[in-house]
């Protein structure tokens, strides 16, 4: 793990209809609350579109092999914050009620990039790897890229250790705290990127809660759409201080990534240590049968 530093790296419906015109009470309540069910529906794998954040995304609306859907507003995705303007802010609170923010991010990457401090909202710091002392910013790339030889691979072990490291396994289980002791509101988990310590987060999230194993992989895979943008500017910045070095060049595009190979092989170590991912949630984690109903009656409808 530490020959090499990773990068870890919503439409909202309409506005409040108002009704005029002659209607009882319970026409009234009707109306409002069809009205607010509006407000919080979402598109599932839409991102929160914000100001200094990217591949932030709402949950809400995946459905489950039970038939049930994650409630909207609930379980939010993102990559860091530290560039959120007051507006994103804003928005986060007002229109998504955020109330958690969980930082899978090291020491180091926190004390370069805070997250902002939130009024009314708790951040918890739950790192999911260790601290090697080093930020995950795109220079503390430039001086590796061009030693890697298969960069893919680095990626598949980090995708594994989320199982078999224990300092990983305890801030996984950290964080399923957190979801089962938020009593209202949103919770938000981040890490660099977004894409790999909360992207397995996610998968974890969304498998505890029923998704299908097909669905969570297009949820993960969405990180590359809502990071292209970022993900080309920092390839572009490889190619320039490298002297177009195509070996850093793909390298660089590899680690930036998300690969179904990556959580495929988080899947396949999962199904070889504890059978299943139920059994790593279990086993690995420490949740009991009722933890997860508690966490689908808390999030599903």
């Amino acid at each position: 793990m530490n020959k090499w530093i990773k990068t870890i790296g919503v439409a909202i419906i309409g506005s409040s209809l108002v009704l005029s015109g002659c209607s009882n009470s319970s026409d009234e309540k009707a109306s409002a609350e069809s009205t607010q069910k509006a407000k919080k529906t979402v598109e599932p794998g839409s991102q929160i579109k914000l100001e200094g954040a990217v591949n932030v995304r709402d949950l809400g609306g995946y459905k489950t092999t039970s038939g049930k859907t994650i409630k909207p507003h609930k379980l939010i995705r993102s990559a860091e914050m530290y560039k959120m303007t007051g507006n994103d802010i804003k928005k986060l609170t007002d229109t998504y009620n955020l109330k958690k923010v969980v930082d899978f991010r090291t020491d180091s990457e926190v004390k370069a990039k805070p997250d902002p401090p939130i009024e009314g909202v708790e951040n918890i710091h739950d790192p999911i790897m260790k601290d090697t002392g080093v930020s995950t910013s795109t220079e503390d790339f430039m001086a590796n890229l061009m030693t890697m030889d298969n960069p893919e691979d680095y990626l598949v072990e980090a995708n594994k250790s989320f199982i078999d490291d224990e300092f990983s396994r305890n801030g996984y289980k950290e964080f399923f705290k957190q979801l089962l002791n938020n009593e209202d509101g949103a919770v938000l988990w981040h890490c660099t990127a977004g894409k790999d310590r909360a992207g397995f987060g996610t998968a974890l999230v969304l498998s505890a809660l029923g998704v299908d194993r097909e669905t969570v992989m297009d949820d993960y895979m969405l990180s590359n759409k809502y990071r292209a943008d970022e993900n080309q500017k920092s390839l572009d910045e490889v190619a320039k201080a490298t002297n177009n070095n195509q070996k850093a060049v793909d390298a660089m595009e590899a680690m930036m990534d998300v690969r179904e190979v990556y959580l495929d092989a988080a899947f396949d170590e999962m199904d070889a240590k504890y059978g299943s991912t139920e059994g790593y949630l279990k086993d690995g984690l420490g949740l009991t049968q009722a933890d997860i109903e508690q966490l689908q009656e808390m999030y599903l409808e």
